[in-house]
């Protein structure tokens, strides 16, 4: 059996793209695959996929992770290192001596992103984001092969690595098929928004706030879900629930992924409010808009490039200009057509099926790996 290490220093243990779907598949294919996470538990799961624990670490001392990465990769002389973190580009040079296929999992437009980072001063944060450009595209011609999420993200790498794969967030269609509801969230009668995901300045957070202090306390209710971006913005959102939005805005903390479809299953729309600028002018769909679909929900999300094409094309929601009076818009359309939320949502359940599914393009993945270690003893 070919040994595949799947690597993040950032990514939880129980992240769905690398766990339960990469991993998974490929196990399930044969590979003997083991996940590297921080605060992973020692265990194997139904699947075959073992998990083992990396240290904890805050972002400023990840790099100090990369001597117990080094030690672990060489006491398990993995034929496949497949790393999802840009910081672990760096590890490719020396580790291409002892790991015979190297793949770079590119989730992000990375550059784009750095140029959002709210923790980079703000002055410093172009040439940061020119910076991690270079060194990402230098660093990735050492991998055998390359994993993205959408085709455009292909122009930030070279001519090399020659071997690619382009992967979207589809879900694993299963895990949402009869979901039951959160009976205390799905009992409101109201119109039940839901977001779950990273909660910070550019996804929309505030936005959402904006947007339910200018609906009347019975006309909808949010549930928001996910880790805060910052203790600031995670102090601010409170301060703000408590002090006029605690009628209408449920805080749900993180979620972990099998919870989430009995999350989803007792919400009507899944809102994805996201900021136009340059991290989200790239053509992508947020993964929590499929998510939302496969749980047959109506689809809110903001009108970039990507998203607003599929809801579309599916007619599976409203997708509607950046902004807080963009999404209120929608939101009062919603309420003055209840019944066609439901419709969307069975049309967006029903293109998941026909289409944005795991199940759908999880061959690409397996035909990557073929192609990646052809040749190996």
């Amino acid at each position: 059996m070919i040994r595949v290490v799947h690597l993040s220093v950032v990514h939880k243990p129980d992240d769905p793209r690398i766990h339960e779907r990469e991993c998974r598949t490929l196990a399930e294919n044969g590979y003997q695959v083991m996940y590297l996470a921080p605060g992973a538990e020692r265990r194997r799961d139904a699947h075959g996929v073992l998990t083992a624990p990396l240290p904890e670490r805050s972002r400023s001392t990840r790099f100090l992770s990369t001597i117990a990465i080094v030690k672990a990769l060489r006491e398990l002389r993995p034929q496949v290192l497949h790393v999802h973190d840009p910081e672990l580009l760096t590890l490719f040079p020396a580790a291409g001596a002892f790991v015979p296929r190297l793949v770079y999992d590119m989730h992000e437009y990375l550059p784009e992103q750095v140029a959002n980072k709210e923790y980079i001063p703000e002055k410093v944060r172009p040439y940061a984001s020119q910076a991690t450009a270079v060194a990402q595209k230098n660093l990735a011609a050492f991998a055998a092969g390359v994993v993205v999420v959408t085709p455009r993200q292909l122009d930030a790498i070279g001519g090399r690595p020659k071997l690619r794969a382009v992967l979207p967030n589809y879900p694993r269609r299963a895990r949402f098929e009869g979901a039951a509801p959160v009976p205390e969230l799905g009992a409101d009668p109201r119109l039940k928004l839901i977001y779950v995901g990273s909660l910070s300045l550019t996804r929309g957070c505030l936005l959402m706030l904006e947007v339910m202090e200018q609906l009347a306390p019975d006309e909808a209710v949010l549930y928001l879900g996910g880790v805060f971006a910052s203790a600031e913005l995670e102090a601010e959102v409170r301060a703000r629930v408590e002090a006029g939005l605690h009628d209408r805005v449920v805080l749900l903390g993180r979620i972990p992924p099998p919870e989430l479809p009995h999350y989803l299953a007792a919400a009507d729309v899944v809102w994805s409010p996201s900021l136009a600028g340059p991290q989200y002018d790239l053509p992508t769909v947020d993964t929590k808009i499929f998510e939302g679909m496969a749980a047959g929900l109506c689809v809110l999300a903001t009108n970039l490039p990507g998203r607003g094409e599929v809801v579309r094309l599916e007619e599976c929601g409203l997708a509607v200009p950046s902004g807080a009076d963009g999404h209120l818009s929608g939101i009062r359309r919603l309420l003055a057509n209840r019944r066609e939320v439901g419709a969307m949502g069975a049309r967006g359940h029903r293109a998941v099926a026909r289409r944005y599914s795991w199940e759908a393009i999880e061959g690409d993945l397996v035909d990557f790996y073929g192609s990646l270690c052809a040749g190996l003893p």
